[in-house]
């Protein structure tokens, strides 16, 4: 027996009750997107350069975290080459038992492990290419040379967090130095000029902010752009900002400490970008005066579609999913029927939308409705939807 996706002429179902991490398909209005798109696009060395921090909000289901993953796939996949930055996107402030800025940190460092590694083997790279400039030949000197620009280059690569230079050092070869760089480890300190672990808002908040700078801002006296190409930014979404209103107030002191001083320290080339579901001016209750104030736009509104985008939506949905380019892009559905749809679900946002439309395709299947290279009409719709 032919899968609803066979009969429909899909790679695979899109219509998933989980969002899936890959999202390319815009589900909110293009003034929305535009909006979104020149916040992430300023923040860029070759742009304005710089930092933002903005809020993006909405009733419940109207799809912040739908376009929160949808500018991680823009910057980090379809325009990677374009953008060559990390985004970090953190689908929750309630990340273990006990979320404090601590806890983002190390999710953040975490969802950098590859971004750190690469950093690590380019500026090795480029060290090693500035020893073999220096005039000595032999495998050894050279290696001899090249620790010593790792070693003396510590403050003028991270002036906010020198140890974060040798940390980076010991990530090519010391299994232990990813832990140490995270805060989850407190051992062998010493090897990287640590007095002490990262297990406070003021390191985490100093590490992170010198590796956003060294990646995107870098010394060009130690690295230059041609043995070093910058990051163009370092982006941070994070989602359901609004649950710190439920937090324990040390853990919403620490939060506002690490955001304030992370802000702070990235001046340039950082963008922040918080989800909220409801009022964003629940913020001004979670959030002190002096983060607020750094906020450096408006807050970006997402709202339901109407039937008109609910239908481009969809029609847009099937088209990336078709398994032959060549059908037309709502296939198996007539127009009218994801009109109908659009028409019959009450809250028109990505989440209802794919809940209406998996119902539809999957009653119509099951029932027979739908044969191959048959259609789904109106009076289908209104039969499985009541």
């Amino acid at each position: 027996m032919s899968t609803s996706t066979e009969i429909a002429r899909l790679k695979k179902n899109p219509f998933t009750l989980v969002p899936e991490a890959n999202v390319d398909v815009w589900a909110d209005y293009e003034n929305v997107r535009q909006a979104l798109l020149d916040v992430v696009t300023s923040c860029r060395t070759d742009q304005v350069g710089l930092s933002e921090f903005v809020v993006l909000h909405g009733e419940i289901g109207t799809g912040k975290s739908h376009a929160l993953r949808y500018f991680h796939h823009y910057i980090t996949v379809t325009h990677v080459d374009e953008f060559r930055s990390p985004c970090v996107y953190l689908e929750s402030t309630k990340l273990a038992k006990k979320t404090d800025f601590l806890v983002i940190y190390r999710r953040v460092m975490e969802a950098l492990r590859n971004h750190v590694s690469d950093t690590a083997a380019r500026i090795d790279a480029a060290l090693e290419e500035k020893a073999e400039a220096s005039g000595v030949s032999r495998p050894q000197d050279i290696l001899n040379a090249k620790e010593a620009l790792w070693r003396n280059s510590a403050q003028t690569l991270a002036p906010q967090f020198p140890s974060l230079i040798p940390l980076l050092r010991g990530t090519i070869d010391n299994p232990h130095a990813f832990s140490v760089l995270c805060g989850t480890e407190s051992k062998g300190l010493e090897d990287f000029q640590l007095t002490g672990p990262i297990d406070s808002e003021y390191d985490a908040t100093k590490c992170l902010s010198a590796y956003v700078n060294l990646v995107t801002n870098p010394s060009r006296e130690v690295l230059p752009e041609r043995l070093f190409p910058a990051n163009k930014a370092f982006y941070l979404f994070i989602d359901e900002v609004e649950l710190l209103q439920d937090f324990k107030q040390d853990l919403v002191l620490s939060i506002n400490q690490g955001v304030r001083d992370l802000i702070n320290g990235c001046p340039q080339a950082f963008c922040l970008v918080f989800g909220v579901s409801g009022d964003p001016r629940v913020l001004f209750a979670i959030f002190d005066k002096f983060v607020v104030r750094r906020f450096s736009r408006d807050p970006i509104e997402i709202q339901a579609l109407d039937e008109q985008e609910s239908v481009r939506f969809l029609k847009e949905v099937l088209k990336n999913y078709r398994s032959d380019p060549s059908d037309p892009d709502e296939y198996p559905f007539r127009e009218a029927a994801l009109l109908r749809i659009a028409d019959k679900t009450q809250d028109k946002t990505a989440a209802f939308l794919f809940r209406s439309v998996r119902r539809v395709l999957e009653r119509a299947v099951l029932t027979g409705k739908l044969q191959p290279n048959g259609w789904i009409e109106v009076a289908d719709v209104d039969a499985f939807l009541t």
